[in-house]
């Protein structure tokens, strides 16, 4: 890579999309699974048969409403995406997951109302300390210019948002685009990858304008290329990528990319930006500070299946973890592995061992919760996370028909409290009645 940046972090990544709702983030996820050949084709949300949404409540809504896990492969190295709800009642899902990731992906669209929601998405990220990337989403329906959009973006993340593309326009419909690092316009096709092509005469000089632009936000941190810049010397393509890496890295810049996941555009670009700039698992544990050696696991997602009972999606931080494997928390409540697999979305692949870096579903974990840190030895690991559950602003009294129900009724609920910790449950002595309480009527 370089040496600012140095090797190409390889091995198994995940990778968190996030962003306001309805930017196209479930479609940004089947877009993905499509370019890597784990899916046959890429559908539509509206279809009802995506990867993503794939439970009946996310499909009624034609939104997600939790979590949803895919494993892929690029070019040969394991990736997870966790597609991640965008509406504000479902917020809490983030939490955990974010604090597992690499990176995050943050879908956006030229959309002046939706700015306010993306700024508390990015303030999250500052928080966390997790490197982004920035996808600006359909690209082929904007109005406004793209560093014109960006200038109104700008106030939502305190990193300078560094584009990396610019659109590429014919008789004002946006056909492809260029990359600024590359120097190569890309014309788009729909649903499949894009194809090289000469930078026309028309747009060289917006091409010049835009990298001189991205250069020079990277010279802020490399001052060797300050330097070329100011003597007017242009700096070789190999040192560029490695400050787009660097940079990436430690947080200093959010790369802008932009595309179409509607019509798959802009998707292998993001992809070789993951393959090539993203961090691994080895920086995610410095942030949380884990020390490798002794097998760590960090609980992202606590889900019920209809026949296979519960299961906890984790990242494995450090070592490995096969089935059978006694795990404990923080707290001392141990479980023991009965069953271990890959998730793309609903479905569910037999592992026989989750190596590190690796997001698995750990199966019948009863007393482990969502956040919980685990290690293969009691008392080895202290919680890595602090979930910060939302006040409830919303409730809904519940009763049974029968009272012989009533079990079914506990029971149910108290599923769907350990799939979402952000869901309250209480007792009204004076009724009888259960109380239910979250984030907003579609949340209950």
């Amino acid at each position: 890579m370089g040496k600012r940046a140095g090797e190409r972090r390889k091995g198994p990544k995940c990778i968190a999309i996030v962003g306001p709702f309805s930017s196209g983030k479930t479609t940004l996820l089947e877009a993905l699974l499509a370019r890597t050949g784990a899916i046959a084709r890429q559908n539509a949300v509206s279809s009802g048969n995506t990867v993503g949404d794939h439970s009946a409540e996310a499909r009624a809504h034609l939104m997600s409403v939790e979590a949803t896990f895919a494993t892929t492969e690029f070019m040969g190295e394991s990736v997870t995406f966790v597609d991640c709800p965008g509406s504000v009642e479902f917020a809490f899902e983030v939490q955990p997951v974010l604090a597992a990731c690499d990176l995050a992906v943050v879908v956006a669209e030229p959309d002046e109302k939706k700015f306010p929601a993306l700024q508390l998405i990015m303030r999250q990220l500052d928080e966390m300390g997790v490197p982004r990337v920035l996808f600006l989403n359909k690209i082929d329906k904007a109005a406004a210019g793209v560093r014109e959009t960006l200038k109104l973006l700008q106030p939502a993340s305190s990193t300078p948002l560094l584009l990396r593309q610019i659109p590429l326009r014919k008789d004002g419909i946006v056909v492809g685009s260029i990359d600024l690092a590359l120097e190569r316009a890309y014309i788009y096709h729909e649903h499949a990858e894009s194809t090289v092509a000469e930078i026309p005469d028309d747009d060289r000089a917006r091409e010049l304008e835009a990298r001189f632009s991205m250069l020079e936000a990277l010279a802020d941190h490399d001052d060797s290329l300050m330097e070329q810049l100011l003597e007017e010397i242009e700096p070789p393509r190999d040192a560029v990528f490695d400050d787009l890496a660097a940079d990436l890295r430690d947080g200093s810049v959010t790369p802008v990319l932009i595309g179409s996941a509607e019509k798959g555009n802009g998707i292998m670009r993001l992809l070789k930006t993951i393959r090539h700039d993203a961090p691994d698992v080895e920086a995610t544990r410095q942030r949380l500070g884990v020390e490798a050696g002794t097998p760590v696991l960090q609980v992202m997602k606590t889900i019920h299946t209809p026949h296979g009972g519960k299961l906890s999606v984790v990242r494995v931080l450090a070592g490995s973890v096969g089935d059978a494997a006694e795990l404990w928390d923080a707290s001392g409540r141990t479980g023991r592995v009965s069953g271990l697999y890959r998730l793309m979305g609903k479905e569910q692949i037999k592992l026989s061992r989750a190596n590190e870096g690796e997001t698995a579903a750990l199966g019948k974990m009863d007393d482990i919760a969502t956040g919980a840190t685990l290690s293969a030895a009691k008392g080895a690991v202290s919680a890595l996370v602090e979930l910060e559950l939302p006040p409830p602003v919303y409730a809904m009294a519940l009763r049974p028909r029968e009272r012989k129900d009533e079990v079914k009724l506990s029971t149910s609920l108290q599923r769907l409290a350990e799939e979402d910790p952000s869901l309250r449950i209480a007792q009204n002595q004076e009724t009888g009645e259960t109380l239910l309480s979250g984030n907003g009527e579609m949340h209950l």
